[in-house]
């Protein structure tokens, strides 16, 4: 997924849409998919759930044919062995590889619901940005399932989620055991930091306007278990803009952006050559880092490689060094 306008917005918005959540303050009052009904003598069918939107979904009989409207739930779909199901996906699906020759049926934020009938799914995964095409697709019949997930541990719940609703279960229980090891793992480790030896951190979601991740969203809780304070923290918003002064003035320990804004890429050198931002303890410090902002803002199975990959970047004399990259 190349940063294009809309694309970073999704990735601000998410997954949480994410993502994000990226990921979507929208469903923060809504509660987790839960299953209501499971199906008689162990079958697991018909299957009843109360999904991310508060609606009842019912499912028949086991999935064959699957859509997916998000780049996190392809991810889940193909980290639970289902690829070879998937049948349809958004636009931005490019990860893992074999799901950039799935046929598309659309951009993240405007699926075309005429192509998602035509490929005849039994069951489609939206998140709540979709609700238009959740309740055009409710009305011709075809399952339709919200899933958009908050947190980190609200994404390894969606897992374990989908996998109930697609048949899954048992590889979506071990997926989801080894992530949460990993995660535990970091956990252990940043617990013992002092809040005061924490480093300030400033994420660049986009650069015109300058725009941050609020303590809120998935990003900010990423940062926050990585072992970073948010300079964003008193954030009223989930995606504040942010003037230049303001990060200056604030004086990050360390900067991590998205190697994609807009329609190119930003570097290290570029950012740092920003009026007034050589007096920056990050940039005085070589402590600015571009990252792959499908890894960090996708709400799906990567989530700990995200985690894994902060935590590298804020403490590297706890997890390793890493140094800063322009590519």
């Amino acid at each position: 997924m190349h940063f294009v306008k809309e694309n970073l917005r999704f990735a601000a918005v998410f997954i949480a849409a994410l993502a994000l959540g990226i990921f979507l303050s929208s469903c923060t009052t809504r509660k987790a998919p839960q299953v209501k009904e499971p199906g008689p003598e162990g079958s697991g069918y018909p299957l009843t759930v109360t999904d991310g939107m508060g609606r009842e979904v019912t499912l028949k009989a086991r999935p064959e044919r699957l859509v997916s409207l998000s780049p996190g739930n392809t991810e889940i779909l193909f980290a639970l062995g289902l690829g070879g199901k998937v049948v349809g996906v958004d636009d931005y699906s490019d990860y893992p590889p074999e799901a950039v020759d799935i046929p598309k049926i659309g951009g993240f934020s405007n699926p075309n619901v005429e192509k998602i009938v035509a490929l005849k799914p039994d069951l489609v995964l939206a998140t709540n940005m979709h609700e238009e095409a959740v309740r055009r697709l409710e009305e011709i019949g075809i399952p339709v399932a919200v899933v958009s997930p908050k947190t980190v541990e609200g994404i390894l719940d969606s897992i374990e989620w989908i996998g109930k609703l697609t048949g899954a279960s048992e590889d979506a229980s071990r997926l989801v055991a080894d992530l949460r090891e990993r995660l535990e793992k970091v956990k252990a480790v940043v617990e013992k930091i002092p809040l005061d030896k924490r480093p300030w951190v400033y994420y660049e979601v986009y650069s015109d306007p300058l725009m941050t991740a609020g303590p809120q969203t998935f990003i900010g809780q990423l940062i926050e278990l990585a072992g970073g304070r948010n300079i964003a923290y008193d954030a009223q918003t989930d995606y504040p803009e942010f003037s230049a002064e303001t990060v200056i003035e604030r004086n990050p320990d360390v900067i991590i952006f998205p190697q994609w804004h807009g329609s190119e890429s930003l570097t290290v050198e570029r950012l740092k050559s920003r009026s007034g931002w050589q007096e920056i303890k990050a940039v005085k410090n070589n402590r600015v880092f571009g990252v792959d902002a499908n890894i960090v803002s996708r709400p799906g199975p990567r989530v700990v490689d995200a985690l894994e990959l902060l935590a590298e970047i804020i403490h590297p004399e706890l997890f390793g060094e890493r140094n800063g990259s322009s590519s």
